[in-house]
């Protein structure tokens, strides 16, 4: 409260004044200009001046521009007759400066001034409202920012706020000359002036706060999440602001800014939940500045969350919730952490190539015979020498999620929570290479049925097709490609010779069966034949047999291991050269969705909520392509 007394020991100035100021012609008035007039050589009357911001919620000191101040006084004045009172603004400088600087010389009226005020209603002290101009110059510089010659303005507590001088006049009867001519001073700050409103006591109760779980830290852009609780009834009109500076262990912090985009998450009648967006705060203090800064004549030293290597500098957090009035009803600080994207992919980068190492390694240990093998087919290859898309699906997944919990986590600074929907991916990739593997195992346990004769001379037939084309590619190879050329056709003519050995035995051992068979139904004068016959076609079967068992392991051994490629993860290689759609549909399907999280990880800085299209979406992909595999009878992944 701003209280100015003025006081003479010479009474009879008071009565003087009041008596010339009713016997003045009626046709005097106040001058047009009453804010700039000169001053009284001396008080004219004893008074008390009292200056109180007008508020809903009230505070000491201080007023926006634009917002009412109530204005009281106590004064020997007349019951009778008509005053006037003026109020006049201008702002404070420093002692010395007020002369040198025209621009804070004059003073500027309030509005809604000057009005007539009837003396014998008053049964008490004169009490009006006058509204803090908006008129007002710039405000001169802060003691804490001085520049130049310029003119250095009187803050209030520490230096939150310029202090503006106060003239209240007061005209009776429309004299000429003011009968009370009173100074006092108040702050003010601007209309629109929030972040930087004056911090309040610690005294006051203005609500606690707090940075909403798993939100310590975020980088510039990133969102934070602020409860705050108050004592007081919170408006539905009420506004909310958060504000950022730099947090200094040493120094001056300078002004809040304010934040980017908020927007409302709950409000309660006394408590709110608000996130808002870190804007650049300028006058970043480094590590290394900060250091040096310890024996600078004004050090401005940083606060740290890892003080050690200076990583992540600290900000103060201002929420503010203000009432129709602009008057807070709740200003609480808090501090938050500022973490770096680049950090936070450094972080990524180191994380995955770890694990990548570590399972490359593994791969090239047991994959060390398969040529034409980079790392990553080396990871996802199978025993047979295939690329397995249901293993490519999992370990993509896999990387996905430590990806975006390592990322997430270096920028939030806490542990995070993995959403139920990136739970329900992992589980579907996983329970789809079970599937296809459980399946894999028991083909290879499961003995082949026996080929008919028929069937087995497709084989043979279809081997040496393959093999004679080979041979003719091999004679008209490149240099270059001679090598690899002539090894595939030995390769296929191995295969070949095996084929045609396995088709006579199987021709063979039918032949027998027959044989034998018409053992039991020859008469009684052939029997001896026809047993002679069957152990001779048996004989010839079983030579065949073994034939066709030196072959297959000369094939076995002609045969190169298989190399896996790309295109395994899309095409049908044991049942034919074609594109399996079912492959191709599961791919692009993960591909996309893989590819949503990590672009949703990047910009929002957290693990999404997988939407239930996706998570149907990837279900159903995976179930057709896993009964694919049940329905074509494939071997590979």
């Amino acid at each position: 409260m701003a209280i100015c007394k003025i006081r003479t020991s010479i009474a009879a100035l008071a009565f003087l004044a009041v008596v010339v100021g009713a016997c003045t012609p009626a046709s005097a008035a106040p001058p047009n200009d009453p804010c700039n007039t000169e001053p009284p050589a001396a008080p004219v009357a004893d008074a008390l001046l009292q200056i109180t911001p007008h508020s809903l919620q009230p505070q000491q000191n201080w007023q926006r521009q634009g917002r009412d101040i109530d204005i009281t006084i106590r004064s020997a004045l007349p019951k009778t007759g008509t005053a006037r009172a003026f109020v006049c603004f201008r702002w404070k400088v420093a002692a010395g400066n007020t002369d040198a600087v025209g621009t804070y010389r004059n003073f500027v009226e309030a509005a809604s001034t000057g009005t007539a005020i009837a003396l014998g209603n008053l049964s008490g002290p004169m009490k009006f409202v006058a509204t803090v101009p908006t008129s007002l110059p710039a405000a001169p510089l802060s003691p804490r920012a001085p520049e130049g010659n310029k003119a250095i303005g009187v803050y209030g507590k520490n230096n939150a706020y310029p202090i503006a001088e106060v003239r209240v006049m007061v005209y009776v009867d429309d004299g000429a000359k003011p009968a009370l001519d009173l100074r006092s001073t108040v702050g003010v700050i601007g209309a629109d002036t929030y972040c930087d409103m004056p911090l309040t006591d610690t005294t006051v109760d203005s609500g606690v706060g707090e940075v909403g779980e798993h939100k310590n830290w975020q980088p510039i852009g990133g969102l934070f999440e602020f409860a705050v609780k108050s004592s007081k009834v919170i408006p539905t009109n009420a506004l909310v602001k958060v504000c950022f500076r730099w947090k200094l262990t040493d120094g001056d912090p300078g002004p809040f800014y304010e934040s980017g985009p908020t927007h409302m998450i709950d409000k309660q009648t006394q408590s709110i939940k608000v996130a808002a967006s870190v804007l650049g705060i300028p006058n970043k203090p480094s590590w290394w500045s900060s250091t040096v800064a310890r024996h600078a004549a004004e050090p401005r030293i940083g606060s740290f969350a890892i003080p050690v290597v200076g990583l992540v500098p600290q900000a103060d957090a201002r929420i503010l919730i203000i009432d129709s009035d602009g008057s807070p009803i709740a200003d609480v600080l808090t501090t938050v952490g500022i973490t770096n994207l680049y950090f936070a992919f450094i972080i990524v980068v180191l994380t995955i190539a770890i694990a990548f190492a570590i399972l490359w390694r593994t791969g090239r240990n047991r994959l060390a015979r398969v040529p034409k093998c980079g790392p990553l087919l080396r990871i996802i290859t199978t025993r047979d020498g295939y690329a397995s898309l249901s293993q490519f699906q999992i370990i993509l997944w896999t990387f996905v999620v430590i990806a975006s919990a390592a990322y997430v986590m270096a920028l939030s600074g806490d542990l995070i929570e993995i959403t139920s929907g990136t739970l329900v991916l992992l589980g579907i990739s996983g329970t789809a290479t079970v599937i296809a593997k459980a399946k894999s195992e028991a083909e290879q346990k499961t003995a082949p049925p026996p080929l008919d004769p028929a069937q087995a001379a497709k084989a043979a037939a279809m081997a040496e097709d393959r093999a004679g084309r080979l041979e003719d590619a091999a004679k008209f190879a490149e240099p270059a490609a001679k090598d690899e050329a002539d090894s595939a056709a030995k390769e296929a003519r191995a295969i070949a010779e095996a084929a045609k050995a396995k088709a006579a035995a199987v021709a063979a051992t039918a032949a027998a069966r027959e044989k034998r068979a018409a053992v039991a139904s020859a008469a009684a004068d052939q029997k001896q034949a026809a047993e002679t016959a069957a152990a001779t076609a048996e004989s010839d079967a079983q030579q065949k047999l073994q034939a066709a068992a030196v072959a297959a392991a000369t094939a076995d051994r002609m045969t190169r291991a298989r190399h896996p490629r790309w295109s395994d993860l899309v095409m049908e290689e044991i049942q034919g050269q074609e594109i399996d759609v079912t492959r191709v549909q599961m791919l692009y399907f993960t591909l996309v969705t893989a590819v949503f999280v990590l672009l949703k990880v990047i910009t929002s800085y957290e693990i999404p909520v997988i939407p239930d299209g996706f998570l149907v979406l990837m279900g159903i992909s995976n179930s057709v392509y896993v009964g694919s595999k049940f329905a074509g009878g494939s071997g590979a992944g």
